[in-house]
C-alpha cells in the first residue's frame, strides 16, 4: 500500500496514486515515511501548522527545489489545496514523489503547531 501511496505502481500497467493524499491517509503514515511541506508565507506559518511541516512559499518553489528530499514522499499543504496541487504537479514533473493534501489545511482536524 506504501507504494501505491507514494504514487509507486507494484506492475507497470498501474496507473500512479492520485495526485490528492487524504488526512486520513495522512495520518496513518509514519513522520519518517513522508516530508510536510507547507506552501504558506512564513506569518501564516507562525500562526499554526501541521506538526513536523517544513514551510516554503509557493512563490519560492522553484527556486528552492533543491532543499526537497528525493528519498521520500513529499505532500504539499496550503489553506485550501489549489495552491498545494498545483505544486505537486510541478515536483512530481521534477521527478519527485508528491501528493497534495486533499482539502488543505481547511480539512485538517487535528492540531496545529506554533
Amino acid at each position: 500500500m506504501l507504494e501505491w501511496l507514494r504514487g509507486k505502481s507494484k506492475n507497470s500497467g498501474d496507473k500512479p496514486a492520485p495526485l490528492d493524499i487524504n488526512p486520513e491517509e495522512l495520518n496513518a503514515l509514519s513522520a519518517n515515511q513522508y516530508y510536510l511541506l507547507d506552501l504558506r508565507d512564513l506569518k501564516a506559518f507562525r500562526e499554526g501548522h501541521i506538526k513536523g511541516a517544513h514551510q516554503v512559499p509557493f512563490s519560492e518553489l522553484n527556486r528552492r527545489m533543491f532543499e526537497l528530499p528525493t528519498d521520500r514522499l513529499i505532500i504539499t499543504v496550503d489553506v485550501s489545496e489549489r495552491r498545494s496541487r498545483q505544486a505537486a504537479k510541478q515536483l512530481r514533473q521534477a521527478a519527485l514523489e508528491a501528493r497534495s493534501l486533499k482539502g488543505g489545511l481547511n480539512a485538517w482536524t487535528g492540531k496545529l503547531v506554533k
